[in-house]
């Protein structure tokens, strides 16, 4: 089988390593914008959301297919992809500690909930709070070497296409495949092989800073804290993000970064660096579920998309899914084929 994957962000980048390694021949083509979501996202995989610290949709499901991806694909290329932490969840109330308590003593979050004492690695730098709960079973992918490889393997074996390809050429060049695939991110929204799909795009902003008093020794856990905190290479630290459903652009705006930087200054103790300012439009859907399926248009096309702000934990997952429905007409997950929406729209 031969399949044409059109986007080479996250969504993209598993699912081309997902179905070469079923044997699928796949060519991959992309326009490589250094502000797609994936390129500035942090890759973070946090267990519970929300402000009452509920567990992830399905991640009992989806946590060991990731971990056992990724680390696949370390092992394949070579390079730091996974990286286990804990998240230090900062509480700002004796509510909010009295919520992360109870909690703690319910069924099922045992083994992702604990109590912390101090803030870890980031004590003396962040403003106390009134406790600390730790969140286990978390992890940062490494976005930036994932797509980096990706594009590398498919570059050297001259299997993939830089630049954008029109609905037209797409149309066009489907003769030559089994299946194309679109992975387009927040592009979809336009894309008229999926019409009328409820799409509800949002547009995030962060931070790259640096401490200019940082400790002696590595951060070693994300904190978070009404924004995320997380350490990178080199004494980097990520901080993000901002939501608006509302916007004009994917510039970042003054708004924004000053809300983060503002939020930054009540949370460290310590004076830092901006190093730079990101902006993305994210493509997330209304009932936060995954875009997955073929389009109604043509046979040929299908659909892998709507992540979200969730897309380091979604993908193995749903990339595999996905094969199994592309490779052996296998029926997919009615809670992300997109025939959900079918008579509602």
């Amino acid at each position: 089988m031969r399949c044409l994957i059109i986007g080479q962000g996250i969504a993209g980048s598993v699912l081309a390593w997902t179905l070469k390694s079923r044997g699928v021949s796949v060519q991959l083509a992309d326009l490589q914008r250094t502000n797609s979501s994936s390129r500035v996202a942090a890759g973070i995989i946090n267990p519970v959301t929300g402000k009452r610290f509920v567990k992830s949709w399905r991640f009992d499901d989806f946590y060991p297919v990731a971990k056992a991806v990724y680390q696949g694909m370390e092992q394949q290329w070579g390079v730091r992809i996974w990286t286990d932490h804990t998240i230090l969840r900062l509480l700002d109330t004796p509510q909010e500690a009295n919520d992360w308590s109870a909690r703690l003593g319910m069924e099922g979050y045992e083994q992702i909930l604990g109590q912390g004492t101090t803030p870890g690695s980031w004590a003396g730098l962040v403003q106390a709070g009134a406790a600390v709960g730790e969140i286990k079973h978390a992890a940062r992918v490494d976005f930036s070497a994932l797509l980096h490889c990706q594009a590398s393997e498919f570059q050297n074996s001259q299997d993939f296409q830089s630049g954008e390809i029109s609905m037209a050429e797409a149309e066009q060049v489907a003769k030559e495949y089994d299946a194309v695939i679109f992975c387009e991110g927040a592009k979809g929204l336009n894309n008229p092989f999926f019409p009328n799909l409820p799409w509800q795009l949002s547009k995030g902003e962060a931070l790259l800073l640096q401490l200019q008093s940082p400790p002696d020794f590595p951060l070693t856990e994300i904190l978070k804290k009404h924004l995320l905190l997380a350490p990178l290479a080199n004494g980097l630290v990520w901080a993000g993000s901002s939501y608006s459903w509302d916007f004009e652009d994917e510039q970042v705006t003054p708004a924004a970064q000053a809300m983060l930087e503002e939020r930054l200054a009540a949370l460290l103790s310590v004076p830092f660096d901006i190093v730079q300012r990101y902006a993305a439009i994210r493509p997330t859907v209304k009932d936060r579920r995954p875009f997955l399926g073929q389009s109604t248009v043509h046979p040929k096309m299908f659909i892998f998309n709507g992540l979200g702000t969730k897309g380091a934990l979604l993908a193995p997952y749903w990339a595999g899914h996905l094969a199994e429905h592309v490779l052996f007409s296998a029926d997919l997950d009615i809670e992300v084929d997109i025939r959900r929406f079918a008579g509602r729209l």
